[in-house]
């Protein structure tokens, strides 16, 4: 194997990141509308709801490694990468639409409406796992030097992030506005016209990064392969989980996304019952949210530079937790109403609504610091690996990654609905809901959620990987190259 760095163009990253933009529309809408909308506009119940979303989520995360063995042993002029990235993504853009075009006849009655659910949600996460694996690992191979793993991580988080505040966040302008009283939420048909714009950009956004990332095809036609048999995908998977470093990069993921994926979950809530923001002011929360995980992804690579990544993943954690406290703190000691304002020059400024944005967007921020360095993490605990054993492992290596973020991410949506339950939520568009419930709801968002990402601080603590150790170990094996030529 060759021990050279190579990096790429910032023009290239963005290309790469383009893909991105994929993902975000995915998965940002179903975790931005999906609850809501089999709650309000479709009558499941939130357990139901959450256990829907939960299944398929966990079907996504059992098969990520398998997807993994096959990408990395794929023998086709086109590369290991590139057909799973098109095949895939052609077919996520189709079965995205079909999860909110829910046929009449299904909505007659919540069973019904569950197991549609469930069915068409493993469809669409199937397809999610065909394109996602390929296409991370795809971003390990074009840019290999520390830094530049970093760089391309924080532009393609950024790129997550702008799909995420031009789509599902100005959705709710564009399709939600309330009407004449009624909850715009509540009405099934508003979501199945979002899902109609949103999977024709799908299916651009496939198709640009197919093929503006071409040049990258490596035919591996000629490759030595680990073989594909199931002996040798179970031999793989379990390397990968014995192997010391990305252990703590899989645990910290799983806690951090538990914490995340809840008040993912409960945040559109926080929005609808208890700031009780219309159309126009959702936009505002929801967009101001994605630009700061955008502005926080594109200054990652600079905090790496600062204080190494295992001390950037620490800033973002800590600036991220802290912002959600600030925010408990403000409304539920009861210091400040949703409704409070202040008279300025003849104006009323509405001050709880701009400190809610303010502070929501912290929040994003400092998760968009280190969900791109963990994933950059990743890339350098498999060049760990390739250094070692002459293998390359990136497409493995990015599947057990994604196996522990969706399995949290599955865990996280289960716990969601069942705690919605829990604390007396009731679906079909409940227009007022109880003061207690709604402050519950807000406990669980502003300070439970938050502790729990808190806590896989505790985990990165211990990662032994920087930047000299990764030099030292490639130099090692170079001068072992050349001692052996």
């Amino acid at each position: 194997m060759s021990n050279s760095k190579t990096s790429c163009s910032t023009g290239e990253m963005v290309l790469y990141g383009t893909g991105e933009c994929t993902t975000s529309l995915v998965m940002n809408t179903v975790f931005g509308f999906a609850m809501i909308c089999y709650t309000d506009a479709l009558g499941l119940s939130p357990v139901n709801a959450g256990l829907a979303l939960s299944l398929a989520i966990f079907w996504d995360a059992v098969s990520d490694p398998l997807m993994g063995h096959i990408s990395d042993n794929t023998r086709s002029r086109f590369g290991r990468r590139h057909p799973y990235v098109l095949i895939g993504g052609i077919l996520l853009s189709l079965t995205f639409y079909s999860l909110w075009a829910v046929p009449g006849f299904i909505r007659e009655n919540t069973t019904s409406i569950f197991w549609y659910m469930v069915i068409v949600n493993l469809i669409l996460r199937t397809a999610l796992t065909v394109f996602v694996v390929p296409y991370t690992a795809l971003g390990f191979e074009i840019c290999t030097d520390y830094n530049g793993r970093s760089k391309l991580q924080g532009i393609r988080m950024a790129m997550n992030m702008l799909a995420n505040l031009l789509g599902p966040a100005l959705a709710w302008s564009i399709f939600f506005q309330d009407q004449g009283g009624v909850k715009a939420t509540s009405q099934i048909s508003n979501f199945m016209h979002m899902a109609a714009v949103f999977s024709a950009f799908i299916l651009f956004f496939v198709l640009l990064v197919t093929f503006s990332t071409k040049k990258h095809i490596k035919d591996s036609r000629q490759l030595e392969l680990k073989g594909n048999s199931v002996k040798a995908f179970c031999r793989d998977i379990t390397e990968i989980i014995k192997d010391k470093y990305p252990r703590y990069v899989f645990f910290f993921i799983f806690f951090v996304q538990l914490g995340i994926g809840i008040q993912a979950a409960l945040q559109i809530y926080l929005y609808e019952h208890f700031m009780d923001f219309g159309g126009t002011e959702k936009t505002f929360a929801h967009g101001g949210g994605m630009i700061g995980m955008c502005i926080g992804a594109l200054i990652s690579s600079f905090c790496v530079r600062l204080f190494e990544k295992k001390g950037a993943v620490f800033f973002g954690g800590i600036l991220s937790v802290s912002s959600n406290l600030i925010l408990a703190l403000l409304f539920l000691t009861g210091w400040m109403g949703p409704d409070f304002k202040f008279s300025l020059l003849g104006l009323n400024i509405p001050l709880a609504v701009i400190l809610f944005v303010l502070f929501h967007s912290g929040y994003w921020f400092g998760n968009g610091i280190l969900f791109p360095i963990t994933v950059s993490m990743m890339a350098d605990v498999s060049e760990i690996n390739e250094i070692k054993t002459g293998i390359n492992k990136d497409g493995g290596y990015s599947a057990v990654y994604s196996f522990a973020l969706k399995m949290s991410m599955s865990v996280s949506s289960f716990l969601a609905g069942y705690i919605l339950t829990l604390i007396g939520y009731s679906a079909l568009g409940q227009e007022k809901l109880s003061d207690e419930i709604v402050w519950r709801i807000c406990f669980v968002g502003l300070i439970v959620a938050p502790v729990i990402s808190l806590c896989s601080l505790i985990v990165i603590k211990f990662y032994p990987v920087n930047k000299l150790f990764l030099e030292n170990l490639r130099m090692e094996n170079q001068t072992i190259q050349i001692q052996a030529d």
